[in-house]
């Protein structure tokens, strides 16, 4: 998460040093979120595609797995003003191009900002250079994990997830030890 005021990138309440980034196209989310008490997220199935406000008090919201040139991996999931206005940045200089280099994922040089001044603050938008696309790194791997659907009050779990789960079983790698309760 990037901070307005002290213009630092933060993840676990540290601070980190973002120099150079990869992104995973695949992963990349976009709809609304807000804070009530807990955050609150809708995304369309497509990214980009506009689906409606759940409700006022909603912005612009995203979700996206990155890489970092010193091998960390975080999920930047955000919906405030400026770190959205940079993310939709970064989206126009790659996204037309994702056909055409799959496999591969989107390098970004991280540097500078540009401040939009509003009434009561500024707001300092990070800006990210397109590099080129490059081979993913095989470090550079995105957690299976996916939320559950649920549906009629049946919980199930994702194809991708239960396929990992099953193989598991299959290999008798998961027993009753793995049940946390």
């Amino acid at each position: 998460m990037h901070k307005n005021a002290d213009k630092n990138w933060y993840a676990g309440g540290e601070v980190v040093s973002l120099d150079k980034i990869m992104i995973c196209p695949d992963t990349i989310k976009t709809g609304w979120g807000m804070w009530n008490g807990t955050y609150e997220t809708t995304y369309a199935d497509t990214p980009f595609i506009k689906i409606p406000k759940p409700e006022e008090g909603y912005s612009e919201a995203f979700s996206i797995n990155i890489f970092t040139n010193d091998k960390q991996k975080f999920l930047w999931s955000r919906f405030s003003f400026g770190e959205y206005q940079a993310f939709k940045k970064m989206a126009v200089q790659f996204y037309k191009d994702i056909e055409a280099n799959k496999g591969k994922v989107p390098v970004f040089q991280v540097g500078g900002y540009e401040v939009i001044e509003l009434k009561a603050l500024n707001v300092n938008i990070p800006l990210f250079e397109f590099l080129g696309w490059k081979d993913r790194p095989a470090e550079f791997v995105v957690p299976l994990w996916e939320e559950p659907m649920i549906a009629d009050g049946e919980v199930s779990m994702s194809d991708k997830v239960a396929a990992a789960t099953q193989a598991q079983i299959d290999r008798q790698e998961l027993t009753d030890d793995d049940i946390p309760f």
